[in-house]
């Protein structure tokens, strides 16, 4: 069973990356630049009410619960920020080599060093795999000349914001159950997701008022669905990922995740979006399969 919900977790977030690259592809607003906050503020407003629709309206959070889901509002509006900002400065690929790191690597090390978590040396060495593996992928178009000194911190934030995120959410999870409290799930999603898009909004408000909000929601159709498409298979994946976070070590979870999307997602570019594969992405694709494998022994 729990094989299962990893799975359909993994498939859900692929689902997301897919609809958010259709959703900027086909965006129609006048201003570009405001289909990132746009896109927070329908994710996260989404997100957080749907999960409190389907938790029927229960909303009683514990102060662990209103301080982390804080401290993950934030971390969500970090992200969406240092990855708007690192690929207006540089390369992309190095961007999601820094992303998909920090989601591994920074859980990794607060799960072992402070949460207990222990791995065997066949769960470590797929773990060093999959890291390896990203960067195989990212190989080819790899590039990082000319690249700001602006570009390396914004893709240093964006390691931690993408690490931390992850962290938050174990941490919650670990927290409800030492203090032999109900897991609020929905509380914590709520928090984070609502709080997050109610922050993108009053920044876009503050800068261009009601104009520039009525601006950046001038998406067109095509847009619209692909961003309610978007949130409808996110707002499944938040919820799996807190349930299956008390079940599994973060750090064998994060891995399991971020390269089975990442496998995934360049497999749907092969069919969706007709692109060529290279040999690095066979290759990498190889090993993070294989390391998959390996990790879940």
């Amino acid at each position: 069973m729990l094989a299962f919900l990893v799975t359909v977790m993994v498939l859900c977030y692929t689902c997301q990356s897919l609809f958010t690259k259709l959703y900027s592809a086909n965006y129609q607003g006048k201003n570009a630049a405001l289909s990132s906050p746009v896109f927070s503020i329908c994710f996260g407003g989404f997100i957080g009410l749907a999960t409190l629709v389907v938790g029927g309206f229960s909303f009683a959070p514990s102060w662990p619960t209103v301080l982390f889901g804080l401290l993950n509002a934030a971390m969500l509006l970090l992200y969406n920020t240092s990855l708007i900002e690192a690929g207006n400065r540089g390369s992309y690929s190095f961007l999601m080599i820094c992303n998909m790191f920090g989601a591994i690597i920074v859980p990794l090390f607060v799960g072992v060093v402070f949460l207990g978590e222990t791995l065997t040396l066949v769960q470590i060495i797929a773990i060093v795999l999959m890291l390896i593996s990203f960067v195989v992928m990212n190989a080819r178009s790899l590039s990082l000349k000319g690249a700001s000194g602006a570009y390396y911190i914004w893709c240093a934030l964006l390691f931690l914001a993408n690490g931390l995120y992850s962290t938050i959410m174990n941490a919650q999870q670990q927290t409800m159950l030492s203090m032999s409290l109900p897991a609020q799930r929905t509380e914590m999603i709520a928090i984070s997701y609502v709080g997050m898009a109610l922050v993108s909004f009053i920044i876009q408000y503050v800068k261009g008022g009601r104009e520039r909000i009525r601006e950046g929601f001038s998406m067109g159709k095509k847009s619209a669905l692909f961003v309610m498409m978007c949130c409808l298979v996110a707002t499944l994946a938040s919820n799996l990922l807190l349930y299956v976070l008390t079940q599994m070590p973060s750090s064998i979870l994060y891995t399991i995740d971020n390269g089975g999307v990442l496998v995934l997602s360049i497999l749907c570019s092969f069919v969706i979006f007709k692109e060529k594969p290279t040999w690095e992405q066979v290759l990498g694709m190889v090993m993070a399969v294989a390391s998959i494998v390996m990790i879940s022994l």
